[in-house]
């Protein structure tokens, strides 16, 4: 059953790659705005970097392996914010590295301040088919170690402020051809896909000592369905968050995040499957490390996020 589980896993991302090309989920979106939305870059008022290691679907061979490395920071008085975000992908046989910048202009409102982002980089993919035991070693869609590098850019808006946050993003606007290959009077081609994402979250006071914060994230891709989670987290002192999520169709989350210091937080979220995957796969982990820091042009603005 096991291996019946594997192929069918490995079809499944060949059928997709052959048509557009998947990005990989997040279960902290919430605590990764940068990830999602170019416009996110400087909305704290701080230096923020970010590590998340994602490891999905445990127990299940050529599942998908992320990790991302991003860091953004606010500058000339809290207006311009700036920011980075390197990552690889792997799954099966195919792996992605991934580099772009982003950059934020932001507008302070007497409700909030209001980012205007833009984003640009490159994805450089690669497939090495010699892991694969290949029936058809004529077959022209599994022949060699075939790479494409790709440029792209997004955009996105962004409105925050203490107690609320929402934005819209496409970060990935281009549909560049990744391959395309003729065999048998028949073409077969895999591209980029576009994505678009809504994001939204508030705080609630229940009391002095505990918040309540939900958030929802809705995504698109073309020629696919919507695709939504649903949040809801208690906020303890400022300082401990425990939350469970739903992915629609998908997985089960539960997740926290814990503020060590000033500078230090750590995140974590366990996916618990929904899905066929249920009895073949012990979950997904994902972990996620931010270190944050005042500059020395840092002026504190109370408008900006303080849990978000």
């Amino acid at each position: 059953m096991k291996k019946a589980i594997i192929s069918f896993f490995l079809l499944t991302t060949v059928c997709c790659l052959a048509f557009a090309q998947q990005r990989p989920v997040m279960s902290t979106y919430m605590f990764n705005g940068l990830a999602l939305n170019p416009a996110y870059a400087g909305s704290l008022n701080v230096l923020s970097a970010s590590f998340l290691h994602r490891k999905q679907w445990i127990n299940v061979e050529g599942a998908p392996v992320s990790n991302i490395l991003s860091a953004h920071s606010s500058f000339y008085g809290n207006q311009i914010g700036l920011g980075f975000q390197a990552s690889k992908d792997v799954i099966g046989v195919h792996s992605e590295t991934a580099l772009y910048l982003s950059g934020a202009y932001k507008i302070k409102t007497g409700a909030g301040i209001l980012a205007m982002g833009l984003s640009g980089g490159f994805d450089n993919r690669r497939s090495d088919f010699s892991q694969l035991n290949i029936l058809n070693e004529d077959d022209q869609l599994l022949i060699g170690t075939p790479s494409r590098f790709t440029p792209n850019f997004g955009t996105g808006i962004y409105f925050a402020n203490p107690k609320m946050y929402a934005g819209i993003s496409v970060p990935f606007i281009l549909e560049n051809s990744l391959y395309q290959v003729q065999a048998d009077g028949t073409t077969s081609e895999g591209k980029e896909s576009r994505y678009y994402y809504a994001t939204g979250g508030i705080i609630l006071d229940i009391n002095q000592n505990v918040k309540f914060s939900p958030s929802a994230l809705i995504r698109y891709q073309e020629q696919s369905r919507v695709g939504w989670d649903l949040n809801a987290t208690i906020i303890f002192d400022g300082i401990a968050y425990a939350g469970v999520s739903y992915r629609s169709g998908d997985a089960l989350v539960f997740l926290t995040q814990l503020i060590l210091n000033e500078n230090f937080r750590v995140g974590y979220a366990y996916d618990a499957n929904v899905n066929a995957l249920n009895n073949q796969s012990r979950g997904t982990h994902e972990i996620l490390l931010n270190y944050r820091v005042k500059l020395r042009n840092y002026k504190k603005d109370p408008q900006c996020p303080v849990y978000f």
